[in-house]
């Protein structure tokens, strides 16, 4: 009977995880709100297209 082969060592890569800083969060949850306030501005232009549609008809 033959041994079994060892188990090969796994890689010892470890990253410690990007820690934003507080300048980054801040201009992330501003673009964050302006892609959400263009979101609002679409929604209500396409509503009022529809009205402005249906007054001109």
């Amino acid at each position: 009977m033959t041994e079994r082969l060892p188990e090969p060592i796994p890689p010892q890569t470890v990253h410690e995880p990007a820690d934003p800083d507080a300048a980054l969060a801040r201009r992330n949850v501003i673009f964050g709100l302006a892609l959400f306030g263009f979101v609002l501005l679409l929604y209500g232009a396409t509503i009022l297209v529809a009205y402005v549609y249906l007054a001109l008809d």
